[in-house]
This record gives C-alpha cells, structure tokens and sequence, in this order.
C-alpha cells in the first residue's frame, strides 16, 4: 500500500511539473552543457549501478480535464506484475518523467523549474529521488496506429546517476 501511495504522490509531483518547449534547447538542439545524446539503447548508471534498459512505457494520466503521459524507464528486468504496477528484485529503480503531448518535441530538463526528471528509488515502501540537473528528452515519433513513441535521453543527476540514449515506449494501457 505504502508503494502505491508513493508512486500516486510522485505522478501528482511530476505532473504538477512537467510541460514541454521547443524553445528550451540550444541551436543545435542539445543541451551542450550537460553532454549529448549517443546513439544506443538507454542505458547508463543509476546510483552507482550500470544498467540497460529492458523495458520501457508510457501511462496516460487524466486529472482536471488536463492529460499528460509518464514516462517509466525501467533499469532492470520486471519479474512480476504489469506495467502500471511492475515488481522488481531488490529495489524498484526508474526513470521517471513526464510529457504534456504525444507530439514531436524537445524538453530541456532542470532541476528545479517545469521539465523534470527522476532517478526514483523504492526501497521498503520509501520513495528515494534524484532530480536530473542537467539534459534533454527529445520525442521523435509518435505512431498512432501501434502506440509507440520513439525518441531520446541525456541526462545527469544531482548524485551522479546518469542515462543515456535512445528509446521505445509501449502504452501502458492496464
């Protein structure tokens, strides 16, 4: 129970939080001074661990007449449960963040201000974060026929953890 709550506290933060601008990122569309986007699988170091990217999902979210999609990026395999409600070995460790459209778009993140995103912890029902304070997601492509999104990541966070790369997203549709 303790979980759920977490998790429905950390959506109502992101998306409190989260919106999105074409105008935020440099010239040549990266954020120069927190690094670049290589091109491979997301991937990267989240708190000391490396990891690759089994599985990622987007979940649609309605709340006052207003939509947004969270973006979950898991750093290791699921081993029970679905995607609203993943159960992982040891700690559940994501990357958290979220977009207001499904459109092409580039968001510049911070870590204070509108765009965010997470390194988020759950260990024994307490919610760990760590704010990126640096980089950027870029939204490629959306498919309205299959539900994919397609797109990219770069970002540091305050303790070190970083990802990097590029990613598919299923629907969350459970």
């Amino acid at each position: 129970m303790k979980t759920i709550l977490a998790a429905v506290v950390i959506t109502g933060i992101l998306m409190l939080h989260s919106c999105s601008s074409d105008d935020d990122s440099s010239a040549d569309g990266n954020d120069d001074s927190c690094g670049e986007v290589t091109n491979q699988p997301v991937q990267g170091n989240f708190r000391g661990e490396s990891f690759v990217s089994p599985d990622a999902f987007y979940k649609q979210f309605n709340f006052g007449g207003m939509t947004t999609y969270r973006v979950d990026i898991y750093t290791k395999e699921r081993i029970d449960g679905d995607c609203l409600f993943p159960f992982f070995e040891g700690a559940q460790d994501n990357i958290l963040f979220s977009i207001s459209t499904l459109d092409v778009q580039t968001i510049t993140l911070s870590e204070s201000g509108e765009n965010t995103l997470n390194f988020n912890r759950i260990v024994n029902g307490v919610t760990q974060i760590e704010l990126a304070e640096c980089g950027e997601i870029n939204i490629t492509n959306y498919n309205a026929t299959t539900g994919e999104i397609q797109g990219t990541v770069y970002a540091k966070g305050q303790e070190g953890s970083v990802v990097d790369g590029n990613f598919t997203l299923q629907f969350c549709d459970n």
